[in-house]
């Protein structure tokens, strides 16, 4: 059971982040924590929160690249009717990366700068309890779906999650290398429309070379940057088919390949299955 508790909530938050701040610096992130708000007493469930705030942070920290900034600041509304955190960062707009977000039990409203990203959770202060959102509990159950579906779907599905259990292996034995991998997957997601954002592109905004990012990529996945660049987009442009209405072609525009046709083709290269065919069974299985 999760237990509530009535209690000042300014030095519980204070002492959280200021837990980060060891991991921040390992990541040569300049996390700081800013509030005028001395005290505020009321009632909140402090495991929930610390949880949600915590992963929230740290993905961040683990996205953003060196000599970045996070600010976590309490503040109250203007009508002093509730209690805001917001979380904001330098240096990269994260609001693509539903990564950031699709861990955490409350929820937060992220919203791009124009050099970063703001997150934001809103505390009422005069109601009994703050619970977190009932609709965070998602029905993943994919009994009712076509067999051929499945097995699409399934197919596409193991390749992709290779990379996740690299980055979920490293961050246990390798932790900066983790964080390289993050900052990588979402430099490529936030310039995910931009057919321009290549090889060079990428090690301009990592700072490096172009040797020093081919050895170290190669390293860890054992892939190029520019193979590996189009493998994200090929994930996302999968994401879309799935989960959307679009159109085969926008997608290609959605995810940055210059044509309908060469899109059709390294998709079908890499999976075996036209864009098309994936898409209509697809729709059959979510209107069937």
């Amino acid at each position: 059971m999760i237990y509530s508790s009535e209690a000042d909530l300014v030095p519980f938050l204070k002492g959280l982040v200021k837990s980060l701040f060891p991991y921040a610096k390992a990541n040569e992130v300049d996390l700081k924590y800013v509030s005028d708000i001395k005290k505020q007493v009321l009632m909140y469930q402090p495991f929930l929160l610390s949880q949600s705030l915590i992963q929230l942070v740290c993905n961040i920290i683990n996205l953003l690249p060196p000599k970045s900034k996070i600010e976590v600041r309490i503040l109250y509304s203007i009508d002093n009717q509730s209690l805001h955190i917001e979380i904001e960062n330098s240096n990269l707009n994260l609001i693509r990366v539903n990564e950031v977000t699709s861990r955490t039990i409350y929820s937060f409203e992220g919203c791009p700068l124009l050099n970063g990203t703001q997150y934001n959770m809103v505390i009422p202060l005069h109601h009994n309890i703050f619970n977190p959102d009932p609709e965070l509990q998602i029905n993943k159950n994919t009994d009712n779906l076509p067999q051929f579906y499945k097995e699409v779907q399934k197919r596409l599905r193991s390749h992709f999650t290779q990379t996740e259990k690299l980055i979920a292996s490293l961050e246990q034995n390798r932790p900066k290398e983790a964080a390289f991998m993050q900052r990588i997957n979402a430099l490529i997601r936030v310039n995910m429309e931009n057919e321009n954002f290549d090889t060079d592109a990428l090690c301009k905004a990592m700072s490096l070379s172009r040797t020093q990012l081919f050895r170290r990529l190669k390293s860890l996945i054992q892939q190029a940057p520019a193979n590996y660049i189009k493998i994200i987009r090929l994930q996302r442009a999968k994401e879309l088919l799935e989960t959307t209405d679009l159109t085969v072609g926008e997608v290609v525009f959605r995810t940055g390949f210059q044509t309908l046709s060469h899109f059709t083709n390294i998709f079908q290269k890499q999976y075996g299955i036209l864009p098309s065919v994936f898409r209509r069974s697809n729709n059959s299985a979510t209107n069937g």
